[in-house]
């Protein structure tokens, strides 16, 4: 079982792992040191062999409210020492959501903002009520969202990123849906029950199988038309000759 950390929970149950925010009243922010515990957990969490998805959730009102940003501490000077103490924990979130054998599900409600939209668009599948929001204001303090950026282009159409970075204006679930940040969208209220609903679709699925899903939507997007159809002949191939008669 993973360890918790005061900014989240690990819980390992019916074919999951369910990692919950836990810091509702601030919003689930979340600090750099924060960022490298919760990614590290949840690719823990998916390499259990018993876990077929990691769903990612917030208590509260909102899902995630960003970077959390801890009194006294100043933003770094040097751009050396902000790549350290921030950037690489970012990224390395992002590089833990990918290396998760099995997929990573969020489940969002109320504000996913900066680093909790980025998170929602790094994720494999998102689950969102219809009136969530999502938004990459961190124009507000002229700091480009390079890495939420990054996050969001595989999944979304350049356009509509920018308009999010230049204007900061909130985005709700429907048109997340629309625009490729969102899987699908609920009425309000009925989050939990989507999301549990979705989960029991994978609970007799075989973990094998799920992990090549994974991996191929992971790198057939970055091969040609002949890559990606050999590539997925071989994971095919392998999964129905590891299974037996």
């Amino acid at each position: 079982m993973p360890e918790n950390n005061n900014r989240f929970e690990v819980e390992i149950d019916r074919s999951a792992a369910w990692v919950t925010l836990c810091q509702g009243a601030e919003g689930n922010t979340l600090a750099p040191p924060d960022m490298s515990a919760l990614g590290q957990a949840i690719e823990d969490a998916g390499r259990d062999p018993s876990v077929k998805i990691v769903v990612v959730r917030g208590e509260g009102d909102d899902f995630c409210l960003g970077r959390r940003i801890v009194p006294g501490v100043k933003r770094p000077a040097l751009a050396r020492d902000f790549r350290e103490r921030v950037a690489d924990a970012i990224l390395g979130v992002y590089e833990h959501l990918r290396a998760t054998p099995v997929p990573v599900m969020t489940a969002v409600q109320g504000r996913a903002k900066g680093f909790g939209c980025a998170f929602t668009a790094q994720s494999d599948i998102t689950i969102a009520e219809v009136n969530s929001l999502f938004s990459m204001p961190e124009m507000d303090t002229n700091l480009p969202p390079t890495l939420a950026i990054s996050a969001c282009l595989p999944k979304m159409p350049a356009k509509i990123i920018l308009d999010m970075v230049l204007t900061r204006d909130e985005i709700d679930g429907k048109t997340a849906c629309q625009h490729g940040l969102v899987t699908r969208t609920v009425p309000e209220g009925e989050l939990d029950t989507a999301v549990e609903a979705y989960v029991a679709k994978l609970a007799d699925r075989d973990r094998d199988a799920l992990i090549a899903i994974k991996e191929y939507m992971r790198l057939a997007p970055t091969m040609d038309l002949a890559g990606q159809a050999r590539y997925g002949a071989n994971l095919i191939a392998v999964e129905m000759t590891s299974q037996g008669d």
